[in-house]
């Protein structure tokens, strides 16, 4: 079974390894995506407008990084991004060059320190920009880097000032005329000696083209390879040129909800399920969609319920946009931690194919993935205020006959549907599966299989017939750039020796004939793990009804077997040891059926990962008590002490009368709540 699991895992990480159809360029122009070779994927990371807008510092950039490197970057997440509000008021303030000035008071050590945390850390760094020069520059008029001309020589004031979201004073520029190109290299040349691995340039619009184009220009001529986005809300009509130009565009407005206490709300997310689908055949390797940052674990300031939060990741999921953390990462819950973490989800986003929409209705939509080995992942969203049932018929797809059906999110197998899939979906709920049509061609080993022997291995399928030979492309990365073989053979087998174990390894198999290639698909498999496996990064405990207890975690690559332990807690925190009570556990979900409901009593697990190799160190903690456990804790501990100080004739009057207030709170407590 859990191979099954990790199988589906593996198989949405498949990366299309064809040519993408980017409109033709003039030849003196820069293409953003052939010079700093980034993007093969949607970009994974954090952003930190959504949560600390004008207040980021170094020291809470600093735990950003900390917190992202501890838990999300084992998951594929690699960049920090700091998002405006670092800098000085530039309608007065700006370098000798005429640039922006990092706010010493912020940032104490300088930007270059913030870098090179991230980068110890083992992330990127990313910084923003807008377009433009500043009106310091222009009132000062200060001197162009490397160059004879100064800010007035360039700037063009009949042109108005450019879009700034946040401030004004931000002023058009000439690129006729002399040094004004070299302005913006020198711009570039400045971050990039800050180590800066990612730039986001806000406020484009249309008439904004030639500025991009400078960037560009500017970025190349670092030699250094730094992903650009460009926002926001972009026209698709000139998609051609987002695309030749940088890594990724904004496709819509900014997706917090300013002026209400919460991050977003429905209405922001749900809006982007057009952008999905309008977008999508723009969107492939090198340049991606960018539907917004993800706002999913900061409970209730979030502004969403679960199931919008699990609905917002699954459109983001399926689209293949850039998976941005916006909460403070600092405040996150459990929950969302569970939804960012998610690696089949990832795995989703990571696939490399902008979903498509397969039908939509007033209240329901689908979107799926066709994968490069014959299977499909599947979102199905109810986008209605009612529950009701959404179902995919395997015909609108093209799959002819049953398929089998796998639950990403659960991480279960569902097994096989004749005809389709069928979900019962609470309102703005969703389910993500992964199909695999009973037609699909056999190979072997099947694709995405664990604990293959690296000494040898024997990769087969199925003959085809009316063809010369077969084209046999491994590598050990989905974008095939670190290639270990490359063979063209004229039988259906080819052998493969010695190599490395603990790693994943991708191929595509092509047929040829009369000269010509055709791919059949793209597969992986995993050779044997000589390690322990890690823990799980994450359990969730939620009360099923009066006597049981509902516990699911992320599976763990490599591991055979879960044990789940549990110990018991009363309200004073005494509590027992942690025992086992299910061991041999090859799915990533438990229900212990021995946990009632009580006032006096919560629970508290762990679970560790078996294989041959040895056992993991036990998982984070999950348990089954709301705050109103410490809540009531807290309290009695007060009553208590103002009781001994009335006793003692220390407590006045109105020690007396708040001891008499939370009495009473703590008995209707007992009365009224119970722990969930």
């Amino acid at each position: 079974m859990l191979k099954k699991v990790i199988t589906s895992l593996l198989m949405c990480t498949f990366i299309l390894a064809g040519n993408f159809p980017f409109s033709i360029i003039d030849s003196d122009k820069v293409e953003a995506s052939s010079y700093n070779t980034l993007a093969q994927r949607p970009f994974m990371g954090w952003s930190s407008w959504s949560s600390i807008r004008k207040k980021p510092t170094e020291e809470n950039i600093k735990a950003a990084a900390y917190i992202m490197a501890a838990k999300f970057k084992s998951h594929g997440y690699e960049y920090v991004n700091l998002d405006d509000y670092y800098q000085l008021d530039w309608t007065t303030t700006v370098d000798k060059y005429g640039r922006w000035v990092v706010d010493p008071k912020k940032f104490p050590n300088g930007m270059k320190a913030v870098g090179d945390y991230i980068h110890k850390k083992g992330l990127k760094f990313g910084l923003y920009v807008t377009l433009g020069i500043p009106k310091g520059a222009i009132d000062q008029n200060t001197p162009i880097e490397g160059t004879p001309f100064h800010a007035k020589d360039i700037v063009d004031l009949s042109m108005g000032q450019k879009v700034s979201f946040n401030f004004d004073n931000m002023y058009s520029i000439d690129y006729s005329k002399p040094g004004a190109q070299e302005y913006i290299n020198s711009w570039a040349r400045l971050f990039a000696s800050y180590g800066v691995d990612y730039l986001k340039i806000d406020g484009v619009r249309n008439q904004d083209i030639p500025d991009i184009e400078a960037w560009a220009t500017a970025l190349e001529k670092t030699e250094r390879p730094i992903h650009v986005e460009l926002s926001n809300n972009l026209d698709i009509h000139h998609i051609s040129t987002w695309q030749q130009l940088s890594n990724g565009w904004r496709t819509d407005h900014d997706v917090e909800a300013y002026g209400t206490p919460t991050n977003t709300n429905w209405k922001k997310v749900s809006r982007r399920f057009s952008d999905v689908a309008n977008w999508q055949p723009h969107a492939g390797p090198g340049g991606w969609n960018d539907l917004d940052s993800l706002n999913v674990a900061n409970g209730s300031k979030d502004g969403l319920t679960e199931d919008e939060k699990r609905s917002y990741i699954s459109l983001w999921a399926i689209a293949a946009s850039h998976f941005v953390i916006g909460n403070d990462l600092t405040k996150l819950d459990n929950y969302g931690i569970s939804l960012l973490t998610n690696d089949e989800i990832i795995g989703v986003n990571q696939s490399g194919i902008p979903g498509k929409r397969l039908f939509k209705t007033d209240d329901s939509q689908v979107f799926y993935q066709k994968l490069q080995d014959g299977s499909y992942n599947i979102g199905l969203f109810n986008t209605g205020t009612l529950t009701q049932k959404v179902t995919v018929n395997w015909s609108d797809l093209g799959i002819q006959g049953p398929a089998i059906v796998h639950d990403m999110w659960s991480h279960q197998d569902l097994g096989s549907e004749d005809s389709g899939f069928t979900a019962r979906l609470a309102t703005h709920d969703s389910r993500m599966i992964h199909v695999v049509p009973a037609s699909s061609p056999a190979v072997s080993p099947k694709s995405g299989e664990i604990e293959v022997a690296p000494s040898k291995v024997s990769l087969n399928w199925e003959a085809k017939s009316g063809v010369d030979s077969y084209h046999v492309l491994v590598a050990a990365d989905p974008i095939f750039k670190n290639i270990v073989s490359d063979q063209i053979i004229s039988s259906p087998s080819i052998d493969l020796a010695d190599l490395e174990t603990g790693t994943q390894y991708y191929w595509k198999l092509s047929t040829v004939s009369e000269g010509s290639e055709k791919q059949i698909g793209i597969y992986s498999f995993h050779t044997k793990v000589t390690t322990a496996p890690d823990s799980p990064d994450w359990v969730l405990a939620n009360r099923k009804n009066k006597d049981s207890v509902s516990l699911s975690w992320n599976p763990t690559f490599g591991t055979a077997s879960y044990t789940v332990f549990r110990k018991e807690i009363n309200r004073f925190g005494v509590s027992s040891s942690y025992k086992p009570i299910a061991s041999n556990l090859t799915n990533p979900n438990y229900v212990d059926k021995a946990a009632p409901l009580s006032k006096w009593t919560h629970y508290s697990y762990v679970v560790t990962a078996k294989n041959a190799n040895g056992t993991s160190k036990m998982s984070p903690i999950a348990q089954t008590y709301t705050s109103t456990f410490t809540t009531q804790l807290a309290i009695l501990l007060i009553v208590l002490i103002l009781v001994l100080l009335s006793a003692l004739g220390i407590a006045n009057k109105k020690f007396k009368l708040i001891a008499q207030r939370l009495f009473r709170k703590q008995k209707n407590f007992g009365q009224e709540e119970v722990w969930d």
